[in-house]
């Protein structure tokens, strides 16, 4: 009887919910929104999202941008231009190289317009959706991590 008891007990036991350990994906994500002011915070390979007026998701062709700690590569086509950059405080300061090679078309207006954002990009911080705005007296940039 005892025996049948113990197997009713366990039994019964295998009916109770069983608590699952939350899995990464219910985790809260803290995203840190505001100015970027280091060159570790912004260092990656990024697709270009947003670009002043132009809209990139109707564009048959993107761009990337690569910025490691000193540097911001613009990968595009054929357009291969860069710039060196450094913080002063929250001031963000581009510095454009000598282009390398470029080709013998006219820039597209978006090559044209993230050359001129960054040219005259003074400030970078983190939005609430975690992209990048780079934003100065030139078109605004936003960035998103590939």
């Amino acid at each position: 009887m005892r025996a049948a008891l113990l197997l009713a007990g366990l039994a019964l036991a295998g009916c109770q919910p069983v608590t699952e350990p939350e899995s990464a994906a219910q985790e809260e994500v803290l995203i840190r929104v505001g100015p970027i002011t280091s060159t570790d915070e912004l260092e990656g390979i990024y697709r270009v999202a947003g670009l002043g007026d132009i809209d990139m998701a109707e564009l048959d062709r993107g761009l990337s941008v690569s910025i490691t700690g000193g540097t911001i590569d613009v990968l595009a086509n054929c357009v291969n231009k860069h710039w060196t950059y450094r913080f002063e405080g929250e001031r963000l300061v581009t510095i454009a190289v000598e282009d390398k090679e470029v080709c013998r078309r006219a820039l597209m207006p978006e090559e044209a317009a993230i050359m001129d954002g960054l040219d005259k990009a003074d400030r970078v911080s983190r939005t609430e959706s975690n992209g990048i705005l780079i934003q100065g007296s030139g078109p605004d940039i936003t960035l998103f991590s590939q």
